[in-house]
């Protein structure tokens, strides 16, 4: 019975294997050999390189750049999503009258699309008289300078995540232990005290999980910023996915484009095990 439920359970995951292995597997394979090449843009294969292309990749300015502009850009926003969806998720954690309301207005970035979600935003904070300037009272130029680009980026990734990370903190503020909970305010403790102490440990899981998820999103942006800012002014906002769409679809260097794959790949591996490691722990 044991061995005929395990060849179930293959079957039922043979579908999500079987593609698995079409889009991420054999393409992350095909760019692993292809970083040790010398591909031309139609992909054909000029020649060994060895780790010339690593050499190449490494010695690039605007490389260093983007890891930096992507570094401050996760700094800024996985901190700040994390706190906004917390604290939206727990002042809804218990049902009440009118709560369904709240509930709706939270999750309710799901319901627009990543793209048309950037092109608001983009039109929101364009120019001295944008919608955002009259709202705030300000004059700032927010796409023409530096450190505001960046700010919009920030705003812009915690709409986007707001909804889906707000209902995976929900669902696990509302399914915690309850006896658990109710022990600690017969033991007297504060609401305050109650909240940090029991029930922040109760979700310690589903907490993890949406800062990961938000570390995955701040590495991976890149719609955001090819809509909103196009990694400007001045390459301030060009993160590491949009130096390899300019390198890999405007440039055509194939040499670039699949090493940085390769790094990737082998730096979220990397993440991913010491993060297993730490959950196991």
């Amino acid at each position: 019975m044991a061995r005929r439920e395990t060849k179930k359970a293959y079957l039922y995951l043979a579908p999500a294997l079987a593609l698995a292995l079409m889009f991420s597997i054999l393409p992350f394979l095909r760019s692993l050999v292809e970083s040790f090449l010398v591909v031309s843009q139609n992909g054909t294969v000029r020649g060994f390189a060895g780790l010339g292309n690593y050499r190449m990749l490494l010695t690039d300015r605007a490389f260093y750049n983007s890891l930096f502009r992507t570094i401050v850009f996760m700094v800024l926003f996985v901190p700040l999503n994390t706190v906004l969806t917390v604290t939206a998720a727990a002042l809804t954690r218990k049902r009440m009258r009118f709560g369904g309301v709240a509930e709706t207005v939270f999750f309710s970035p799901m319901a627009l699309s990543l793209v048309a979600s950037s092109m608001v935003f983009a039109q929101l904070f364009r120019g001295r008289v944008s919608v955002a300037n009259r709202i705030f009272g300000t004059s700032v130029e927010w796409l023409g300078e530096s450190v505001p680009a960046m700010f919009v980026l920030v705003f812009l990734g915690v709409f986007l995540d707001f909804g889906i990370d707000y209902i995976i903190l929900l669902a696990a503020f509302r399914s915690s232990d309850k006896s658990i909970i109710e022990a600690g305010m017969i033991d007297g403790a504060s609401p305050l005290r109650l909240f940090f102490s029991i029930e922040l440990p109760l979700i310690k899981t589903m907490l993890l999980g949406t800062v990961f998820l938000a570390i995955k999103d701040a590495l991976l942006i890149v719609a955001p910023v090819m809509i909103v800012t196009e990694g400007g002014p001045y390459r301030s906002t060009e993160t590491l996915m949009y130096y390899y769409y300019l390198e890999a679809f405007k440039s055509g260097n194939r040499g670039i484009q699949n090493t940085l794959s390769v790094l990737l790949v082998a730096a979220s591996a990397v993440f991913m095990a010491l993060a297993t490691r730490r959950g196991r722990k």
